[in-house]
């Protein structure tokens, strides 16, 4: 199997939503290509492998899949190589993720210079480099920063017409940082419009805009309309099948901003939510 076959059936089983088979896959293509002694094939598994990892809380298996691929960049002789730059963002990632922010900054740091070297100052494979930097830095509280990375993978995306989702996405990140509270609905209104839309509807980060705009709510001490929101964000994550912990974490902002409000018969019934969901 090439590597073009192999992400044709790996993007199949996540377009069906088969997460389980998406592992059972992944796990075996590495161990095939391991077998075989085929290094590029084991440097691309190890890179999908590495995000499904991320995204799905597979915290164990990172580190491994992080030394197998830097393995393969050196017997491949691939440093200073966009498959390095690639590599190292795939693992800076995974590891801000994971919370071990001073490794992460370093392969951020490492993968941002090897990916300026070797790119056109407008390419937007820079955007994903310089909106996950920025996500580390907003992990870490650096504010400013953040903005900075923010604001520059925003412009390259903008200036080069942009997927709508990444811009979507881009102007969520930049609200999540910025001190102007206007600049901040802007932002997230302009974002909302796309998922308003078919396909922006069933994406993800649908429900990252939403608790944007419950947090910008608590921001101007709106806290009952702020907790009302975050509530309503919830009763959608559920609604959608998805992962408890999260609808948890939406739960306790809407508690906290009830709380904030003296509402408390709203307070009450948050809290029976929680009990219920366990969190």
């Amino acid at each position: 199997m090439d590597a073009k076959e192999f992400h044709r059936r790996l993007d199949a089983l996540y377009a069906a939503e088969d997460t389980r088979g998406a592992h059972d896959f992944l796990r075996e293509q590495l161990t095939a290509a391991e077998t075989r002694g085929e290094k590029a094939m084991l440097l691309t598994v190890a890179n999908a492998y590495l995000g499904f990892c991320r995204e799905n809380v597979l915290f164990d298996q990172i580190e491994g899949l992080y030394q197998t691929a830097l393995r393969c960049i050196g017997e491949l002789d691939l440093h200073g190589t966009m498959e390095e730059a690639i590599t190292l963002l795939n693992s800076a990632t995974a590891f801000c993720v994971m919370g071990k922010e001073e490794l992460s900054e370093e392969l951020y740091r490492r993968s941002t210079a090897l990916h300026e070297a070797l790119l056109e100052p407008k390419d937007p494979r820079l955007a994903a480099v310089y909106n996950n930097h920025g996500l580390l830095y907003r992990a870490q509280g650096k504010k400013a920063q953040a903005r900075e990375s923010f604001r520059r993978a925003f412009g390259i995306l903008e200036a080069g017409n942009g997927a709508a989702d990444e811009l979507a996405s881009s102007r969520l990140n930049i609200a999540s940082v910025t001190e102007d509270l206007e600049e901040a609905e802007k932002l997230i209104t302009d974002a909302l419009a796309y998922y308003v839309t078919p396909e922006g509807s069933v994406d993800i980060h649908r429900f990252t805009a939403l608790a944007a705009l419950a947090e910008l709510c608590f921001r101007r001490g709106d806290y009952r309309e702020a907790g009302r929101r975050f509530e309503e964000t919830a009763r959608a994550w559920r609604e959608m099948g998805l992962a408890e912990q999260r609808r948890g974490i939406l739960l306790r902002n809407a508690l906290y901003s009830y709380e904030s409000a003296g509402a408390r018969e709203d307070a009450e019934r948050v809290r029976a939510l929680l009990e219920e969901a366990g969190a």
